[in-house]
């Protein structure tokens, strides 16, 4: 699969958001393209101030990266289409995990402030951005903070979401592909999205388009354990057909 340019580079900032440091060795080898492929790459997301390039690969600008701001998200447009979509799969008194990352966020800022449900999350800004929605019980779990992610994770948040049983959850994905299921580039973060899956009745995953059909190094479920994929484009599109055949719906 070409990956084109703009989303190489969305790939490398997704990268950053669980990294502290990226090194251009890795990216050539995982995004299939030469070390100078990579290193123009982050020349231009230096230039743009996305990122702060260093010998042998990049470091995160966490500040600009995750204000949050709708200027600042990437592919803001494709988010908020997926975001109105996965709304239409939540009813009043729903018990949800909903994760972190920009997508999520984009969920939380359509949610009716008048709907009734209990969240669960490990992100810092969704917890906070639900703090807003006076109907809404908001369980943030405690834990180690990613500092760039605005996320907590830890062991102790494994058993605690073992004792939860939840309608759905909402996750956003690094990768999704046929054979090897849904993957992520951080070993913890996968093992936190794995045990969530489990204890959830259905599962919804959120990405946009680009992301469909690629792999990272960590496995986090197989196909099987997907209830359904929210992307921005049509249900319709050919690139769907395998995964609608192997039992995951699209919206």
């Amino acid at each position: 699969m070409v990956v084109l340019k703009r989303e190489r580079q969305n790939l490398i900032l997704e990268q950053l958001l669980y990294k502290s440091r990226v090194l251009s060795s890795e990216l050539s080898v995982e995004l299939k393209v030469s070390e100078y492929t990579i290193r123009r790459d982050l020349n231009e997301l230096s230039q743009e101030g996305k990122i702060l390039k260093v010998h042998g690969g990049a470091l995160a600008t966490s500040q600009h990266l995750f204000s949050f701001h709708e200027q600042d998200i990437l592919d803001h447009e494709k988010k908020l289409i997926i975001a109105k979509k996965a709304l239409s799969l939540i009813k009043n008194n729903d018990v949800l995990f909903i994760g972190g990352g920009t997508t999520n966020l984009e969920l939380v800022n359509v949610l009716p402030k008048n709907l009734n449900v209990t969240i669960f999350t490990y992100s810092l800004p969704v917890a906070m951005r639900l703090s807003e929605h006076p109907k809404a019980d908001v369980i943030l779990f405690g834990g180690k903070l990613m500092k760039n992610a605005q996320i907590v994770i830890g062991p102790d948040m494994m058993s605690e979401i073992g004792n939860i049983r939840a309608d759905l959850c909402f996750l956003g994905v690094c990768g999704i592909e046929l054979n090897q299921g849904v993957t992520e580039i951080d070993w913890e973060v996968a093992q936190l999205k794995r045990k969530i899956i489990s204890v959830s009745d259905q599962n919804v995953l959120l990405t946009t388009s680009e992301k469909i059909n690629t792999r990272h190094r960590f496995m986090v479920s197989d196909l099987q354990n997907i209830s359904t994929l929210v992307t921005e484009i049509e249900p319709t599109e050919r690139i769907f057909q395998e995964y609608i055949r192997r039992g995951v719906s699209i919206l």
